[in-house]
């Protein structure tokens, strides 16, 4: 098969209304290429009858045939002039193979075969046209007295007339098929150029709105992220206030003693140790301030540091508000990450916070809050686990989204989970995740190593 395909392929190239074309032109080499090989040996069959004549004139129509095989592998346009010209020789082939090899059965085969090849290789007009001349040729017979009997003149014309019949109405509907498969290929390309012309206007629209969309959403996470830096301020203070709490009542308590020393034996001893205390009492609540800006310094630098002394700092600054909760530490070895420390120290503060919170609104008394380090090939992993009974299945799924909050009765904005998912995941490439475990929930940070 792969040599036949081999043998037949058209060299020429063909446009996409051309494809009947192309079918008739491959139909026509394998009636050249084989009609022309059975041609040639009948020519040497009748040479060996000694018929020398009518070999000649079929060895000469084998070698154009073979010769049209030639030319119409190379050339298309060949085509028309080359079937013309071959069923005119076809004809003339007829003639003579009447008259120098009369009464042979196979004759009549070429005038009924000729209709059905005349017509599928030429049009509905020339094929027309051949009939006449076919009809011509019977009627030539009648006239010269060709020994043929009435029922197969009758024969011979009824069969002629039916096959062209047949071969007509044939290509008249091949025709109309080809008419409207052009009709409709010309409709679908004009439907396809007008949809290419929607699409692009709609992706052209859709990119605009696309555009319109990103720069509302960073507006929006800008304005989130004000409104949380304000809840972050205010939380710290709140933190600042609980860490002064005490010294500043030390120091009332200071003041007092030394107001009555003075009132009494007015020691310079006791007054100057007194007022030395209140300095170093003092000193440490400028250095609490101090730690505080430091870790929150809105430096947007990453730099290398060791993970479990960040959590360590935040803890430290969170002491006051953690003294009644029981703090479970497991790390399991030196992790040191290449991050903003202030970023992530916001986001370890607003899970720890929303875990105090929790513990408040349910009143939980136990108050349990396990801190886990671990390390992948890739990653780094925090993991905050609290008892304060999870989170409900129906809501799990959005305590990331902005203003959801379940603490609305104690003033929650709902942006501070929602901040520190855009942290993690916007400004460091990890993931935030949150699942319920034992009687809690548990928060997972994952980051990138250093």
């Amino acid at each position: 098969m792969k040599i036949l395909n081999l043998i037949f392929k058209i060299d020429d190239t063909f446009e996409d209304s051309e494809w009947i074309l192309k079918h008739k032109i491959t139909a026509m080499l394998y009636l050249c290429f084989f009609g022309g090989l059975g041609v040639f040996i009948f020519s040497i069959y009748r040479s060996f009858e000694g018929n020398l004549i009518v070999g000649l004139i079929q060895f000469n129509f084998a070698l154009f045939l073979l010769c049209g095989f030639y030319f119409l592998k190379r050339n298309k346009h060949f085509y028309k002039l080359y079937s013309i010209f071959i069923f005119i020789i076809f004809f003339i082939y007829i003639h003579i193979i009447f008259f120098y090899v009369p009464q042979n059965s196979l004759n009549i085969l070429w005038i009924i075969s000729a209709p059905v090849l005349i017509f599928f290789f030429l049009d509905k007009k020339i094929g027309t046209y051949f009939l006449i001349l076919l009809l011509g040729f019977i009627f030539y017979l009648i006239y010269v007295e060709y020994p043929y009997t009435v029922p197969e003149y009758i024969t011979l014309f009824f069969v002629l007339i039916t096959t062209s019949l047949i071969m007509y109405y044939y290509e008249s509907l091949k025709d109309l098929e080809k008419n409207r498969l052009i009709e409709y290929n010309r409709r679908l390309k004009k439907d396809i150029l007008k949809h290419t012309r929607e699409l692009k206007e709609l992706n052209s629209n859709l990119e605009e709105r696309i555009k319109k969309e990103v720069a509302k959403q960073i507006e929006q996470e800008q304005m989130i992220l004000r409104q949380n830096r304000m809840a972050s301020m205010g939380q710290m203070i709140d933190a600042i206030a609980h860490q002064w709490r005490q010294p500043l009542m030390n120091i009332n308590s200071i003041l007092m003693l030394l107001d009555r020393e003075i009132e009494t034996t007015n020691n310079k001893k006791v007054i100057q140790d007194k007022i030395m205390e209140i300095f170093s009492i003092t000193a440490h609540m400028s250095r609490t301030v101090d730690d505080f800006r430091n870790l929150l310094k809105s430096n947007k630098e990453r730099e290398k540091f060791l993970l479990t002394n960040l959590i360590d700092d935040v803890l430290k600054l969170m002491k006051s508000n953690l003294k009644d909760i029981e703090l479970k530490k497991n790390y399991n070895q030196k992790i040191y990450l290449k991050q903003c420390k202030s970023k992530l120290s916001q986001v370890l503060i607003i899970i720890l916070s929303n875990a105090i919170e929790i513990f408040k609104i349910r009143a939980i008394k136990n108050k349990k809050i396990e801190i886990f380090t671990q390390a992948s090939k890739k990653n780094s992993i925090i993991k905050i686990a609290d008892n304060a009974g999870g989170i409900e299945n129906g809501i799990i799924d959005k305590i990331f989204d902005p203003y959801f909050s379940t603490k609305e009765q104690t003033g929650g904005t709902g942006l501070g989970l929602y901040v520190a998912k855009i942290i993690i995941e916007h400004n460091m490439r990890g993931k935030l995740l949150v699942k319920n475990f034992k009687n809690g929930a548990m928060f997972i940070i994952i980051v990138p190593k250093a």
